[in-house]
Parts: C-alpha cells; structure tokens; sequence
C-alpha cells in the first residue's frame, strides 16, 4: 500500500544517519558506487547527452503519470537525455542518495525537503511533480465522520508519527476541540484495512487518489474524503523533484540535464491531461496495481496535476513553502524557521 512510504512516514534522524552510513560506505571501498549517477550524468560538455538515474519515492504508481507519459513519447529522449527511473531498496532513502551522488534527482515530499535542510543535506528541490496536498482523512461512507463539524467523539487512524499527530492539532484546534475530544488509534501502516474493518471511524495519512479509490472498489460506495486544506493545514506540493544541490552549482551539464529532464516533465504534464486514455495505459504496464484500480487513479492524479492558483505547471509557490514551513515550526516538527528560497528554486524552469 502506498501510504507506507512519504514524508509523513521520515524523520529527521534517520534521515542524517542514513546520509552519515552513506558516506561511510563510500569511504571504505564504496567510493565507485557512490558516484555512478555523477558519472552519467556529467560526461560531455553541458547540453550534450546525457543519463540521468531517478529515484522513486515508491514502486511506480499513478502519482508518476507525468513521468512515465514523458518516458513513453521520448520527451526525454527527445531532449538527449536517457532516463533510468528506479525503486530503491529503502524508498525513504531519497535524499540521501541524491546527497551522497548515488542518484542523480529523486521524486519526493515538500516537507522532507525542510528535515533535510535542518540537516545540512545538499539537496534542492527544482521541480514540482504533484502540486498540491494528496494527503487526507478519509471515512467510509456511513461512518460517523461525514466532515469537519463531525469530528468530535471521533476515533482516527494514523500510522504514528509526528506529521499524523501536527495534523491531528490542527484539526482540533480549527474545530475548538480538545484532545480528549478525537481519539487517536496507531494502526501502523494498515489504513485502509483499519476503515473497511471500522476499528477506526476515519483515516489520516492516506491519499485521497489512491487509497480513496482502494476504499471505493472494496465498499462500491464514494468515501467521504476530506482535504487537508479543509482540516486547517497549508497547501503543499505533495510531491518534488530534487537535485543535488552542490552539483548544480559546479557541474554546468549537470544542471543543463536537470533543466531538460524538467522540460520533459512538464510536457509529460501536459500530454497525459489531454491523452487520459493514453495515460491509462501506460501506467497499466508500469505499475503493480490492478487494472480496474488504475482506471480509477489515473484520472483523478490527472485532476490534481493542475496547479491552484494558475501557477505554471513544475513552478513553485515560493510564498505558500514559507507557510507550510511555519506551519511545520509552530507544530514543533521544526527546530528554526528555515527559508524555503534555500530548499527550493524555480530557476530550472524558465517558464516560471
């Protein structure tokens, strides 16, 4: 199930000791390794061909369309650059790979991106993927909790870590409710199992595209699926595109391929909302979920991958990162305010 891994399931310490093992490693004998995407990723002058090897946040699923669109019609290909899309074995390893060289740009979460910096990861992220919050609470449709004026008495799934329990402040705090007033369960990673058993009455932690469907196959009946927005929490971008930060300072065809590799994804955007059909195909060969769920998830990641506001497809909201960073300061998630200019750019997207 997808919801095991994404930015509410990290923290930041093992995050700075996978980064910390990583060297290490590369120390002793694991240097040649540690540098295999560098190595592909930089030969040539800038605008030259180029490999670039992408880390995946998860196995490939509908939250990938625009990527696997791109890959699909040679929009990368089309740019001179071969694509090598991969799961890691430790999917919330993202960062730290892209950190330590071993890949070259990785799929991953916004709030991640203020954990690394904390850190002092060299890491910057130069794209949107998803733009806006997948993340929800989600309750069956005869359950208790049919939407915010309904929580009270409430008992709530959550995996158990610290983004599931800011969330749960802010609900409480959006509705005037005390602690006492919603029970929290620890399901682990088990929500949707937990909502069709109703241990729970409803979830957070789950995606509204993609567990949303799950529920909606299992039941027959349309969830009930509230938005974080909706429960009090900052708009996101749900899912971004990271470079190493350092090589995109010293390296000008490293940065050049990230530029194209960006141009691509955008262009895959675009295709896979106008060519829906098309779009369900492809990821019917690229993924391990159902055909009959991915005729449900692709369209509605096709939804999501408008950006609110009119901002231009990949483009940042500077702005709004500064707000959900606060947000992220003020539950305590965070030890110091921390600039999003620093960990995210949109100088890689001219048409920003």
């Amino acid at each position: 199930m997808k919801a095991v891994m994404r930015f509410t399931r990290s923290t930041a310490l093992p995050l700075l000791l996978g980064v910390l093992v990583a060297i290490a490693a590369a120390s002793c004998g694991g240097g040649n390794t540690a540098t295999t995407g560098a190595a592909t990723a930089t030969a040539g002058s800038a605008g030259k061909p180029a490999t670039l090897k992408v880390a995946l946040d998860w196995f490939p699923n509908p939250d990938h369309v625009s990527l696997y669109d791109a890959l699909e019609k040679g929009y990368f290909s089309d740019r001179g650059l071969t694509v090598d899309f991969k799961t890691p074995s430790d999917p919330s390893a993202g960062l730290k790979l892209v950190a330590t060289n071993k890949f070259d740009l990785a799929v991953y979460y916004e709030g991640d991106m203020f954990f690394a910096a904390q850190e002092g990861l060299p890491v910057k992220a130069v794209g949107v993927l998803i733009p806006t919050a997948l993340n929800s609470l989600i309750a069956l449709h005869d359950s208790t909790v049919q939407g915010t004026s309904s929580l009270k008495g409430a008992t709530i799934g959550v995996a158990g870590l610290p983004f599931d329990d800011a969330m749960l402040q802010t609900m409480r705090q959006k509705e005037g409710l005390s602690a006492s007033d919603v029970k929290k369960v620890n399901v682990g990673f088990n929500l949707v199992p937990a909502l069709l058993t109703k241990k729970v009455d409803a979830v957070i932690g789950a995606y509204w595209n993609i567990e949303g469907n799950q529920v909606l196959l299992n039941t027959g009946q349309d969830p009930v699926i509230i938005k974080l927005e909706a429960l009090g929490v900052p708009h996101y971008d749900e899912l971004v595109i990271v470079a190493n930060r350092d090589r995109l300072q010293s390296d000008p065809a490293y940065a050049n391929a990230v530029k194209r590799f960006l141009a691509g994804v955008v262009r895959g955007t675009k295709g896979a909302q106008r060519d829906e059909a098309g779009a369900i195909a492809i990821m019917k060969k690229d993924t391990e979920y159902k055909d009959s769920e991915i005729d449900l998830m692709v369209p509605a990641t096709l939804r999501a991958l408008t950006p609110p506001g009119g901002q231009p497809v990949g483009c940042f909201d500077l702005a709004g990162w500064q707000k959900f960073g606060q947000w992220m300061l003020d539950n305590k998630l965070l030890k110091a305010p921390i600039e999003a200019t620093s960990i995210a750019t949109n100088q890689y997207l001219p048409h920003c």
